[in-house]
């Protein structure tokens, strides 16, 4: 191989990669921010739906993937909190890691 053959293979990957980083979307987990948006937007709408603090749940977005963790008091609530996260725009996968508590 010649220097100047090296050269626009050297050339031509680099671009490709610039290329790639320029126009592939960037998913949540590379973007902190986005993440983060996606996180408070989850936690926006369990506010909505349990006002009242009757369920706590830890969120965090890696990826597109919600990890939910905490806990509830029925079983429906933590099934709610996980449809709250699916329908979250950014969110590719849930990981509900919601534990139930029966207090008493």
């Amino acid at each position: 191989m010649t220097p100047a053959t090296v050269f626009g293979l050297f050339a031509g990957v680099i671009l490709a990669a610039l290329l790639a980083r320029r126009f592939l979307p960037v998913s949540p987990g590379r973007n902190p921010r986005l993440a983060a948006t996606v996180s408070a937007a989850i936690d926006a709408g369990l506010a909505r739906e349990f006002p009242l603090a009757v369920i706590r749940v830890d969120v965090k977005v890696c990826e597109g993937v919600a990890i939910l963790g905490g806990y509830a008091r029925e079983f429906d609530q933590a099934s709610r909190a996980v449809e709250i996260a699916q329908a979250t725009p950014g969110v590719k996968s849930v990981d509900n890691r919601i534990a139930v508590r029966v207090e008493g």
